[in-house]
């Protein structure tokens, strides 16, 4: 228990060890993309489990913001990425692929970030649930809308990810809770899982990204630049919401939510549709500036708001 509560709140460390390591030697790593599904199972299921009864009627408090979290993820964001795509109108898949990024709802893992950094678990699952249900109406539009882009959704990956990676671990996990008075005791357990289920990912997705970021060279730091512009774009948006939220812990979601993408929507569509691998390279990018910036921005949330509170 020590040991993975330990993990749990030194995750900022195991980030930057893992990630340099990942990078200058992707070998294993890039081996295990077929872990990944799993893997973001048992995370949401143990993070789930950090969620009670009383967490789950707050929900019904704050319809309006929920609804706001799940606008931010997809309209201000593709917008953004849209622009952002416009200083690589030379390489047109590269351009498409950016707005295809700002237009994907929040990724998998942001419910571990929102309950790290000390907000509403409850509310978080609750925005993501919402939004890959969306998925598949929204996206298309969103694409259509704000790139002239005609683009075949991977519906059968989304009712899969939603279903046995989300719903399902949920719904699991929240009933355990509800039924067992020592899961509830053991919170810090379930974090620490989670946690070291986010390391296994990171370790992963930068392994299998570590040959696309290095061969690119120069060009590969433009891309950096634009999705840390990008993802700090996210977390901004998600910011301004505190102005009119004065509860940390319902403000706090919206961090991991809107900063966040759910990056293997992209490679699932263009494995689906054949289309050309350069799509996925913002994404691939993104990715990797995600999965190190949030537990950043965690620890920042969680030392600060904790601190305005007391």
């Amino acid at each position: 228990m020590k040991a993975l509560k330990w993990i749990s709140d030194h995750l900022l460390l195991f980030v930057f060890i893992i990630g340099i390591f990942s990078l200058f030697y992707p070998g294993l790593g890039s081996s295990l993309e077929w872990i990944v599904s799993p893997v973001l199972a048992i995370m949401v299921l143990n993070v789930s489990m950090t969620i009670n009864t009383e967490d789950l009627k707050r929900i019904k408090k704050y319809p309006l913001l929920i609804v706001w979290g799940v606008f931010l993820q997809f309209v201000p964001m593709a917008i953004f990425a849209a622009l952002i795509g416009k200083l690589f109108s030379q390489w047109g898949d590269i351009s498409t692929g950016q707005l295809l990024l700002g237009s994907l709802p929040a990724d998998v893992s942001a419910p571990l970030m929102v309950y790290l950094a000390g907000g509403s678990t409850a509310i978080g699952t609750a925005m993501l649930v919402i939004a890959m249900a969306l998925t598949p109406f929204v996206l298309p539009n969103v694409l259509a809308w704000f790139g002239g882009v005609n683009f075949k959704i991977p519906v059968s990956y989304l009712i899969i990810e939603l279903a046995l990676i989300i719903i399902l671990p949920v719904v699991l996990g929240i009933f355990i809770n509800y039924k067992s008075v020592k899961v509830k005791e053991k919170e810090q357990i379930w974090s620490g899982i989670a946690s070291l289920c986010y390391i296994i990912l990171l370790f992963v997705v930068v392994s299998s990204n570590a040959k696309s970021i290095i061969s690119l060279k120069q060009f590969a730091l433009l891309i950096l630049l634009a999705e840390i512009a990008l993802n700090l774009f996210g977390f901004s948006l998600a910011y301004l919401t505190k102005t009119f939220t004065k509860q940390n812990d319902v403000f706090l979601p919206l961090l991991s939510l809107v900063s966040t993408k759910e990056f293997g929507i992209a490679s699932a569509a263009v494995e689906t549709m054949k289309l050309n691998t350069t799509l996925v390279i913002p994404s691939a990018f993104y990715a990797v500036v995600q999965m190190i910036s949030s537990p950043i921005m965690a620890k920042i949330a969680k030392k600060h708001f904790s601190h305005t509170e007391n």
